[in-house]
């Protein structure tokens, strides 16, 4: 079956048909023109996430749903989400009420403070905290990590922590032409394009063999790059070079990692897979070591 086919059959438009592939949720065939021959198997499966979709629950949970041996376990875990969506969505609903009432603005505090904020996750604590860009920089980097909630004492204290130390920190001070070297290249790139850059580094870290494999060709070219003249006299080089610097003095490793290590389950667990790749990596090209000692 041929892409207007399928839209038609499973209702989808072609640019979400073209996603699903992109996302890896489905495989067709290429025929010798070009062309995308879809299974009834495919057509089995974007049937499947079109429902999925329109209940709300995101590519990232319906990866785990369409792989997992047990679709009502998986599926109990959306709903459980959802379950305390609703309950905050109504806790909000009736401190507005209450608002509307007197605007006891004290009073509200209260309320948040003991029924609403329990329930928010840990990125929605985050962008509350940190209104604007810089929030919405750290929950697109680290925000598919950061979708628990803080249920214990010592997650509490990890994240005052992290807030105390964001808070704290001083910017890094970009040479001028650096600086706008920088805002131009980040000015072209949308949230969706960082969000699809650290998705390909987590699925990097998680089949590091396979991906020294798949680019062993890019990866040999790309340090013959980074050792040469060109380009420790480029823009690129000198940006790396202060970051570097930055988390070695700032207390980035120390203060920030170690505490979001605590806060986030998932996250310690993607540390310990990216150590591991790192060291994978290194063992397989030595001189990558001697890059960052330049």
């Amino acid at each position: 079956m041929l892409i207007k086919d399928v839209c038609r059959e499973c209702k989808l438009t072609k640019k979400a048909v073209e996603c699903y592939e992109q996302e890896g949720l489905i495989s067709p065939r290429v025929e010798d023109n070009g062309y995308r021959n879809y299974s009834d198997e495919d057509i089995s499966v974007l049937k499947e996430i079109g429902v999925l979709r329109k209940l709300g629950i995101s590519i990232s949970e319906i990866k785990d749903i369409l792989a997992s041996t047990n679709k009502a376990a998986a599926l109990a875990k959306c709903k459980y989400k959802m379950d305390l969506e609703v309950e905050k969505s109504m806790a909000k609903k009736k401190c507005l009420e209450q608002l509307i009432k007197d605007y006891d603005i004290e009073q509200a505090i209260t309320y948040i403070e003991e029924d609403i904020e329990k329930h928010f996750t840990i990125k929605e604590k985050l962008l509350q905290a940190f209104p604007g860009g810089y929030g919405m920089y750290l929950c697109v980097h680290f925000g598919q990590f950061l979708n628990g909630r803080i249920d214990n004492e010592e997650k509490e204290r990890a994240y005052n922590k992290i807030v105390d130390y964001l808070d704290e920190i001083q910017e890094i001070e970009f040479p001028k032409e650096l600086e706008e070297f920088l805002q131009q290249g980040l000015g072209q790139m949308e949230e969706a394009d960082m969000q699809r850059i650290n998705s390909s580094i987590i699925d990097s870290v998680n089949n590091i063999d396979m991906y020294l494999e798949e680019n062993k060709e890019d990866i040999e070219k790309y340090l013959e790059y980074r050792n040469s003249d060109e380009y420790k006299k480029s823009p690129v080089c000198k940006i790396q070079q202060l970051l570097l610097k930055f988390q070695q003095e700032s207390g980035y490793y120390d203060i920030f990692i170690e505490n979001l290590k605590i806060l986030s389950d998932s996250y310690r667990e993607y540390f310990g897979k990216l150590q591991a790749a790192n060291k994978a990596f290194i063992d397989k090209y030595s001189q990558f070591d001697n890059i960052y000692k330049v």
